[in-house]
């Protein structure tokens, strides 16, 4: 084994250590809800990639990555973006979603319902909204039966 395999393998443990497929499952999807969050408020604030991006002193393309849940946003970070949004850091993380999963011990599902919540709060069409209602309440009736 040669000194670049070595850190490639030391690398991969430490970024996500001892942890189980399910647990990284939902840390990959928390990663990917705090991104969404980011852009959901980025975008209200009517501030651009690249805006974020200058006031970060980062390139666009990371603001990017972190919207996308490509790379995780450390806290440090995670602070500074808040800041820049005028938002507290908690209005990243979906307070019900946390009652949610520890009240039904089902924390995948709990994240998908708040991105479910997320975009269909960005439906602007009323009609558009009662029909997409309308298909989730279908889906729900059709696995109870």
């Amino acid at each position: 084994m040669n000194c670049a395999q070595k850190n490639e393998i030391a690398m991969k443990s430490s970024q996500e250590p001892n942890l189980s497929p399910d647990r990284r499952k939902r840390s990959r999807l928390l990663d990917a809800e705090v991104g969404q969050s980011i852009r959901h408020h980025r975008k209200s604030a009517k501030m651009t990639l690249q805006g974020l991006a200058d006031k970060l002193g980062i390139a666009y393309q990371q603001v990017q990555k972190y919207e996308t849940g490509v790379n995780r946003v450390g806290a440090g970070r995670l602070m500074e973006i808040a800041e820049i949004l005028n938002i507290p850091v908690s209005n990243f993380f979906g307070a019900p979603v946390a009652a949610t999963a520890e009240t039904t011990n089902d924390s995948d599902a709990a994240l998908l319902g708040r991105q479910l919540l997320v975009n269909f709060m960005k439906i602007k069409d009323p009609e558009k909204r009662k029909e997409a209602l309308a298909y989730i309440k279908s889906l729900a009736e059709f696995d109870m039966a």
